[in-house]
């Protein structure tokens, strides 16, 4: 491969890195035992073909925005890690080199390990850093036994350890089955965690849901206890420190006529507290839908919703404060030709200014949300997926702009033959932020992406792709450093890489 890369390790000295030839390779091994259990190992594995993320609105989010897991390694099997708390979160392993894992069946036992270690702590620092080349290590077990036909109960104990400091997650699950349409999940868990300076702390976690599926009523009831010191660094558990009781439920009726297939109400409700008991959050959305034929679904909701943000959530507020959250829309999905399948979703409300200028404490303020795709396939080879998503935030009173979040993608996948195959993605996304009402800077970044497939089957295939970026960035020199800022308007080409990667797969 050859590249082009903003290196930005050292805040005193961002620079561009480029690379005109660089050669590497990888091996990865399976081992199958008797159809039962499949051993792999991984050694310098690369993604450089994977797909990039779908787009999501990042701005202006309290909370960490979730990324599903692209790679295939890590997609294998990965349904023996799941649990109702997610404590496996691949995406937390950004860069591995070497790794192991087994995954199968035995019986009424099924069970699931693996062990990977992570360079990117190393890497994301100055070479003059102190943790410049440490390594972070990954081990995950988790075993769990068929019981009473269609329920299951298991264990899962996970570990992710950097130099002297080390995080544990241990506990039960069980999924059960109450009847044809009622089942229960619960779990227990508890966390260790120790820093690197030696600094400790454990808490607990706990969930239990009951649900109830079927063609016309269905209900939902949740409950979530996350503890103050629970922590979870191999998962995904964006909040902790609260306990959270979620319902829901809807009903259908069912007339299955010509064009209306069925319709019906919902109401969905959400409540948050503090571990003292204090309301933070709370939710209470009633909602219609239709269901037509041609795959088409109209939701209209209203949602009202309070949040109370504290000293403790923000360093500028002097007290506790309440928000209205409150907001109404619609949902359609619909695919009127079999070429054509279109999605799309508006509303607008009350919302939170996060962001607000250094020294301003958080602002109410109006939003707007929109999302529009559609996925066309005017020939058999070829799919076209196109997602517009657009977040707006603007002031309650004057309706002055705070920021306007514009994202586009296009997608095209073109399957010239069985083996043959070209994807190209281009996106865009504009962040237009308004300086004299938040902090966010103005951001826009263009990427474009191109992949050529050639795969004979799984695990022996020719790529050839490329990529390259622009962002509104500048490299503006100082005597002592150099500062990396974003400009209103030029784009420059921070980055862009031309790979060629064969893969071949030796079978016994």
């Amino acid at each position: 491969r050859s590249f082009r890369a903003l290196d930005g390790r050292d805040p005193l000295r961002p620079r561009f890195r480029q690379v005109d030839g660089e050669f590497d390779g990888g091996l990865d091994a399976k081992w199958v035992i008797r159809d039962k259990m499949v051993f792999d190992a991984t050694v310098n594995p690369d993604f450089s073909q994977v797909e990039s993320d779908e787009p999501q609105v990042t701005a202006n989010q309290r909370f960490e925005v979730f990324f599903p897991e692209k790679r295939p390694f890590f997609q294998e099997n990965a349904t023996f890690f799941d649990t109702p708390i997610d404590l496996v979160f691949t995406r937390r392993i950004a860069d591995p080199q070497l790794g192991v894992r087994m995954t199968g069946k035995v019986g009424k036992y099924a069970l699931g390990a693996f062990w990977i270690d992570d360079q990117s702590p190393g890497r994301r620092v100055a070479p003059q850093d102190p943790l410049a080349g440490e390594r972070a290590a990954f081990s995950i077990v988790r075993v769990s036994r068929d019981i009473f036909g269609q329920s299951t109960i298991g264990g899962i104990f996970t570990e992710r350890r950097f130099q002297d400091g080390f995080n544990r997650v241990a506990g039960l699950d069980a999924r059960l089955r109450l009847g044809q349409n009622w089942s229960t999940t619960l779990q227990a868990v508890t966390s260790e965690t120790r820093s690197p300076d030696g600094e400790e702390r454990s808490g607990p976690a706990y969930y239990a849901e009951l649900q109830r599926n079927g063609r016309q009523f269905n209900l939902s009831l949740r409950y979530r206890d996350l503890g103050e010191s629970f922590e979870t660094q191999t998962g995904f558990v964006n909040r902790t420190a609260i306990r959270e009781i979620e319902k829901g439920v809807s009903y259908r009726f069912r007339p299955e006529g010509k064009f209306l297939i069925a319709w019906g109400p919902g109401f969905r409700a959400n409540g948050v507290w503090d571990r003292s008991g204090k309301r933070l959050d709370w939710i209470a959305s009633p909602n219609l839908g239709f269901t037509f034929t041609r795959q088409t679904d109209l939701i209209f909701f209203w949602l009202g919703a309070g949040e109370r943000l504290r000293p403790r959530d923000f360093a500028g507020l002097r007290s506790d404060r309440d928000f209205n959250r409150t907001r109404w829309g619609m949902q359609l999905s619909s695919s009127p030709w079999t070429q054509l399948r279109l999605a799309s979703s508006y509303s607008e409300g009350h919302s939170v200014n996060l962001v607000p200028l250094a020294g301003f404490e958080p602002q109410s303020a109006r939003q707007t949300r929109a999302t529009l795709s559609a996925l066309v396939r005017p020939i058999t080879p070829l799919r076209i997926q196109n997602t517009y998503i657009l977040s707006r935030l603007r002031e309650r009173t004057g309706r002055a702009g705070i920021f306007t979040n514009h994202i586009l993608r296009s997608n095209w996948n073109w399957q010239f033959d069985r083996r043959l195959s070209l994807r190209f993605i281009l996106q865009y996304e504009a962040l237009l932020a308004n300086p004299g009402r938040t902090r966010l800077e103005t951001r826009k970044n263009l990427n474009a992406d191109i992949l050529l497939t050639y795969l004979v089957h799984p695990g022996t295939a020719l790529f050839l792709g490329y990529n390259s970026n622009f962002q509104n960035l500048e490299l503006v020199p100082f005597p002592d450093r150099v500062d990396l800022i974003r400009n209103r308007e030029r784009l420059i080409n921070d980055g862009r890489q031309l790979f060629v990667k064969l893969s071949y797969l030796f079978r016994f």
